[in-house]
């Protein structure tokens, strides 16, 4: 539960968080590296093509660290794709107006509205860490002024109903709340409830609180899923608290337009209850899971309610059910399939270039 007693508290600078095995480079640093990224893709990616205009299938936007963008411009032909890198834009031409609009990028190559035959949104994002003054800095006056811009091209796309697999704002249409309720019909689902009181909290079960967002909380530290105490919880603080589930198993399941992927982590494989806190300090041992005919079936009624062709699925399974937890509509994918021999890559070059003509 939570309470106002004297006994200690835990605040949420006191609860287990983990910092970053890394902190970014300056800004100045990570444009000089991306930008001899980019020169060099564009370089290898170009080489044997015209320097002029080229009439591009694929409208990828993102940034310059996406390296699934990379492998999809692979796989569909870079004559076929033009990318705008969102924290690149300084090293592209662009132009917007009543008609539509161009993109011009360093090697020369460039591309019309008209040329569009589908857009993927993958992470137009600006990875750097910019701290803005009270009164504002020009830095972030320009992302701001991109980032319009870029959903302003990705709303001419959905208009013209070019946009494939992933929606914008899906993750604000779609919550964490939302999908919670929406998959109680389709799911078991551990009870969990969004508190800011002192009244008391009861669970039947011990219980975990985590995050609703990413978001930093100083000096690059991230609050990650954990075992608690609700009667140790500052009652100042909002919490979200969910009964733990004893799994056997961390379930990851890729949706591609009806058709799903599943993965599965062994919990005795790691230390603690969530294994992103291992991400780059140790080798996660995903391993494809078989999933039944009724669950599969399960996966895409919810999808198809939730109005979702896109979409990573994360549960939680045991020896005898599978619990959901989430869905992130536009979630990382291509480290479960570095190779392809999964087919994931295969599914989502195939709903990106449907109805193209061949070459």
């Amino acid at each position: 539960m939570i309470g106002r007693s004297r006994r200690a508290t835990i605040r949420l600078s006191q609860v287990s968080i983990r910092q970053l095995p890394f902190r970014p480079s300056t800004p100045k640093d990570n444009r000089r590296i991306r930008r001899a990224i980019i020169t060099t893709k564009l370089a290898i990616g170009t080489a044997a093509l015209p320097p002029s205009h080229l009439v591009v299938m694929l409208l990828i936007l993102t940034n310059s660290l996406d390296g699934t963008a990379d492998e999809i411009v692979r796989r569909v032909g870079v004559h076929r794709v033009f990318r705008f890198n969102i924290d690149l834009w300084r090293d592209y031409e662009i132009s917007l107006d009543a008609r539509g609009f161009t993109f011009s990028d360093p090697s020369g190559r460039f591309c019309r509205s008209s040329d569009i035959r589908s857009a993927y949104l993958r992470k137009p994002t600006f990875d750097d860490p910019l701290t803005i003054p009270e009164g504002g800095c020009p830095e972030g006056w320009l992302r701001a002024q991109m980032s319009y811009f870029l959903q302003e091209i990705y709303n001419w796309c959905r208009d013209n109903h070019l946009v494939r697999l992933v929606e914008k704002g899906a993750q604000q249409r779609f919550g964490k709340f939302s999908q919670l309720r929406l998959a109680q019909d389709y799911f078991a689902v551990p009870p969990w409830v969004f508190v800011r009181t002192s009244n008391p909290i009861v669970f039947t079960e011990p219980c975990i609180t985590k995050p609703l967002t990413a978001d930093f909380i100083g000096d690059y530290k991230l609050l990650f899923t954990q075992s608690v105490d609700p009667s140790s919880l500052d009652p100042e603080f909002p919490w979200l608290l969910q009964e733990e589930v004893a799994a056997t198993h961390d379930v990851t399941v890729v949706y591609v337009a009806g058709r799903s992927y599943a993965f599965a982590l062994d919990r005795s494989s790691f230390e603690g209850l969530d294994w992103r806190t291992h991400i780059n300090r140790h080798v996660l041992a995903w391993q494809p899971w078989p999933l039944t005919d009724d669950l599969e079936n399960r996966i895409h009624k919810f999808m198809d309610a939730a109005g979702l062709d896109f979409g990573r699925l994360d549960f939680l399974a045991d020896a005898s059910e599978t619990y959901f937890l989430e869905v992130n509509p536009n979630g990382q994918w291509a480290w479960l399939d570095e190779d392809g021999s999964h087919g994931i890559f295969d599914a989502v070059v195939h709903e990106l270039t449907k109805g193209w003509p061949s070459v």
